[in-house]
């Protein structure tokens, strides 16, 4: 529908160029209206509740972003970056669900930021699978940090950091270290889970049987 403020404009017989004036005027504030800058650059978010019961022990959320909607129109992605690994969030269902794909920093080799003119690609050379990860669409002011903290994955400098980002020694296999109080187990456990030595179901099986 034509804005009434525009069609009075044309009636009052003014010229071109202060109809096409107002007419930029109301097209800007449209798009701020819809928050158009979001659909070609994507945007921050606030991690998803069903992220946050995924993470486990000490694993901290350093980045999360949505996709510009251009990627994907009606369900884009969020990209959440922690200090264990890069997960994927797809929404299905128009956004009722949604299924969770992490990637570990053990599996990745290095990491590269093409800069578009709206917004970024960053793409993670994968050392065992053929094709590289493409974290596509991110807003062009988060990807030089959020490809740094990758980078930084990737080298190891996230390895013995516990949930309050301090250091802590940490042994690479369950059986070469047997702490005594849950506390060391867990860790030790969290450790194999983060290299892929057991799988999430392993892992939170194992984490009960410490618990009880």
């Amino acid at each position: 529908m034509v804005n009434p403020e525009i069609m009075a404009v044309v009636a009052s017989g003014h010229n071109f160029k202060t109809i096409a004036v107002n007419i930029y005027i109301y097209i800007k504030q449209y798009i701020n209206k819809m928050s158009i800058k979001s659909f070609f650059c994507g945007k921050r978010i606030d991690v998803p509740e069903d992220v946050k019961k995924e993470l486990i022990p000490g694993e901290k959320v350093l980045h999360a972003v949505r996709q510009a909607r251009i990627e994907q129109p009606i369900t884009p992605d969020a990209i959440i970056v922690t200090t264990e690994r890069v997960m994927i969030r797809r929404p299905k269902l128009f956004g009722f669900t949604a299924s969770n794909k992490d990637f570990r920093y053990s599996d990745m080799g290095n990491v590269i930021v093409h800069k578009g003119v709206l917004n970024s690609t960053i793409r993670v050379k994968m050392r065992f699978l053929s094709d590289d990860l493409m974290l596509r669409a991110i807003p062009n002011s988060e990807a030089p940090a959020i490809s740094s903290t990758i980078q930084e994955g990737i080298d190891g400098r996230f390895e013995g950091m516990d949930g309050e980002g301090s250091k802590t020694y940490r042994t690479p296999r369950m059986e070469t270290e047997r702490g005594s109080s849950n506390e060391d187990l867990l860790k030790i456990l969290k450790l194999r889970y983060v290299k892929g030595e057991i799988t999430r179901e392993e892992y939170e099986r194992m984490k009960r049987d410490i618990m009880e």
